[in-house]
């Protein structure tokens, strides 16, 4: 492995953490390395002049601060678009290293295969009041997390939250900027990876994952995801369990069935998923009744 260019784009999240764990651990690695935080249109000021101060106080480190909001995708090209070195290290803003060998752990790895994913974990506690829905799913989601697991299907399982790959590789694919707001441009990723043979190893080098959102605002990212998904259905069809389920309704034409769920039980099951012991199975069923009234 030659230089490492670190990508991070931020959202309205102190980063400033997560820059100087990651600026001393690059000094320790022997080669040429790059941090680039790009803020995409954060509307908390005080955060996004946090995370800046703190990038720019610190060499190998540039901060970009866009005045439009760009999102998930088009971020992340934008990132790799202003890299300088042959490896991109991609990780979600909301994170914490765990120890200190996070970064070597990816460049040990760097040369086995082009895209190396480390994975992501979740604290077995509760953070804060209001945000069972995702910590729930988080949790229930972490028992299948490991690199063992990940491996039996391996681009299925590919995350953006933290992976490493070859420049030249993403220049190729990039992320399909037509999704818009959140969810399964992820999908299609690493369906194009596969399509195009590109290796790729699971690792067990999980950063831990900070930011849960309050469950209404994680519902609302729920159902844009569901649209998402309905929307560029032809193209991800089989990466994408909801849309299995959903395409199998629709060939025994049984959507008129998950309608009438929908109309009936809709505000029972978002209550049940806002309250304090959100139902998993209750969640899967809102989410396939959701795809079947678009």
């Amino acid at each position: 492995m030659k230089a490492l260019s670190i990508l991070i784009p931020v959202f309205n999240w102190d980063s400033s953490q997560l820059i100087k764990d990651l600026h001393f651990q690059g000094l320790e690695l022997g080669i040429p390395y790059e941090i680039i935080i790009t803020d995409d249109c954060s509307t908390d000021r005080l955060v996004m002049e946090r995370n800046r101060e703190q990038a720019v106080s610190l060499e190998n480190c540039r901060f970009f601060a866009l005045e439009h909001n760009l999102g998930r995708a088009a971020i992340r090209n934008f990132l790799a678009d202003q890299s300088k070195y042959d490896k991109l290290l991609f990780m979600d803003c909301d994170a914490a290293v765990r120890d200190s060998q996070f970064l070597k752990r990816y460049v040990d790895a760097a040369d086995k295969a082009q895209v190396v994913c480390g994975g992501a974990i979740h604290s077995d506690e509760i953070p804060q009041k209001g945000v069972e829905l995702r910590w729930v799913y988080e949790k229930n989601a972490d028992k299948e997390r490991s690199a063992e697991f990940r491996s039996r299907n391996p681009y299925a399982r590919f995350t953006p939250f933290s992976f490493l790959i070859d420049k030249e590789v993403f220049m190729q694919i990039r992320f399909d900027e037509s999704y818009s707001g959140y969810g399964y441009e992820d999908v299609q990723f690493g369906s194009e990876l596969e399509k195009r043979g590109v290796s790729i190893l699971h690792i067990d080098n999980q950063l831990i994952h900070l930011g849960l959102e309050k469950s209404d605002a994680y519902l609302e990212k729920t159902r844009q995801a569901v649209v998402n998904a309905f929307e560029h259905r032809e193209m991800i069809a089989d990466s994408s369990l909801l849309l299995t389920h959903y395409n199998r309704v629709a060939r025994f034409r049984m959507k008129w069935l998950f309608r009438f769920i929908w109309k009936v039980f809709g505000k029972k099951m978002e209550k049940n998923l806002l309250g304090s012991t959100p139902n998993l199975r209750i969640f899967s069923l809102y989410k396939l009744c959701y795809i079947c009234i678009l």
